[in-house]
């Protein structure tokens, strides 16, 4: 399929259906309700005897959904960008959501057939509607950008009217319809037509409670052209599982369910700290938190920081954690995997001692020397970590929580950088 190449309509493979094109034939002479239903067009409706429709010879009009193969982007992107989730429209995929856990695309590429007292073919068009939402963790509701782009149309069909309500499962709802309630009208090689539909959550924050929503659309649309009267059809949709949740701090948040959520540490930023998470991950067996050996949130009411657990690893037991190493200022016991992880609260006997130091002034494994204990098969280490970076990664880990909506004992990876 050819698709056209401007503004959003340009996405090539994901310009597609959208519009009833047809020409005068003439008139019809057998009503469409004795004919046996089109196969292989979508959802075909036949003409009212009498209709405008009907005089030019159209006995059927049908919508279907088109594929959603795979595309590059146009020339130019004219639409508003609501942010960093307008380029998941642009992902070569063949979903019809793509999401990453703060953000979703759902593409819904149509075309509109129109059919002859022969099932012939008398005119055809196509659109895509893209439904681009930006999740707020900090916040329990979220705008949606409604972008509805023009793609082949027939030489008869000059516009394609198309109106797009939205509702959504469980505690939401939805200040929809999109266009004002009305047809917008999307012309053919002209630029998308933009609108907004904003979701609620029903989840109070601080109520230590969570709610999964689905957006469903409802799309109707027609030709205008050739065929005079439109004879509207429909199409339904649904969008990404979203998660919200008053569990995380003083708000309500937002995030698509099914996306691991992730803490990163730089080691430019947070030096041996994040040294220390990486030399775990790369020389015990467990590989704590890497991509495939992750690490699950823990929560404590009566111990909310994990201070106990903490304190387990680094000041109870026979092993207290010896602070003063040389070459660390304000010495600290960073435990890893995390006191506030399922995997963390160890006995300190049972881990490996471990100094992270510079090498010709950068943070590496390989500056990592081995105190205590023998790897690779301790459940945890304990670093010589100094204290403002082990108070700052742990105010990292604090802020991905939030940022990723982390609930109690949801898995969660932990990545290390440069």
């Amino acid at each position: 399929m050819k698709h056209v190449r401007r503004g959003l309509a340009a996405i090539a493979s994901l310009a597609l259906t959208a519009a009833l094109c047809a020409l005068g034939t003439s008139p019809a002479t057998a009503s469409p309700a004795s004919r046996v239903t089109p196969q292989g067009h979508g959802t075909c409706t036949a003409a009212a005897d009498g209709s405008a429709l009907r005089k030019r010879g159209v006995a059927w009009t049908c919508v279907g959904a088109d594929p959603v193969a795979d595309f590059a982007p146009g020339p130019s992107f004219a639409p508003a960008d609501p942010g960093e989730a307008l380029k998941l429209c642009l992902e070569h995929s063949s979903k019809r959501v793509i999401s990453n856990r703060h953000a979703y695309c759902t593409r819904m590429p149509l075309k509109y057939i129109l059919l002859g007292n022969k099932n012939e073919k008398l005119g055809e068009a196509h659109i895509v509607l893209l439904a681009v939402g930006m999740l707020d963790s900090y916040k329990g509701q979220w705008d949606e950008a409604i972008i509805a782009n023009p793609g082949d149309m027939d030489d008869k069909v000059s516009s394609v009217e198309v109106a797009l309500n939205s509702t959504c499962s469980g505690m939401c709802s939805t200040t929809g319809p999109a266009f004002g309630g009305t047809h917008a009208i999307v012309t053919k090689g002209g630029d998308p037509v933009q609108s907004t539909i904003t979701y609620i959550s029903g989840v109070a924050a601080k109520s230590g409670t969570s709610s999964h929503s689905m957006p469903t659309y409802y799309v109707d649309g027609a030709a205008v052209g050739g065929v005079g009267v439109p004879g509207y059809d429909s199409a339904i949709f649904d969008g990404p599982d979203v998660r919200c949740d008053g569990e995380i701090g003083n708000t309500t948040g937002c995030i698509v369910f099914g996306h691991t959520p992730n803490v990163t540490f730089s080691k430019a930023k947070y030096r041996g700290a994040a040294v220390a998470y990486e030399w775990a991950q790369k020389n015990l067996t467990g590989k704590f938190g890497d991509a495939n050996h992750l690490l699950s949130r823990y929560i404590d009411p009566l111990d909310p920081e994990a201070e106990k657990r903490r304190a387990k690893t680094c000041d109870r037991g026979p092993y207290a954690f010896p602070r003063g190493a040389t070459g660390i200022p304000n010495d600290s016991c960073d435990e890893y995997p995390f006191a506030r992880s399922w995997q963390g609260g160890n006995d300190g006997e049972h881990c490996i001692d471990i100094t992270p130091r510079q090498i010709g002034g950068v943070w590496d494994v390989a500056g990592v020397t081995v105190d205590r204990g023998t790897p690779p098969n301790a459940p945890c280490i304990r670093a010589h970590v100094d204290n403002k970076d082990n108070t700052a990664a742990g105010g990292e880990l604090g802020r991905a929580v939030q940022s990723d909506r982390i609930l109690d004992s949801e898995w969660y990876q932990v990545i290390i950088t440069s």
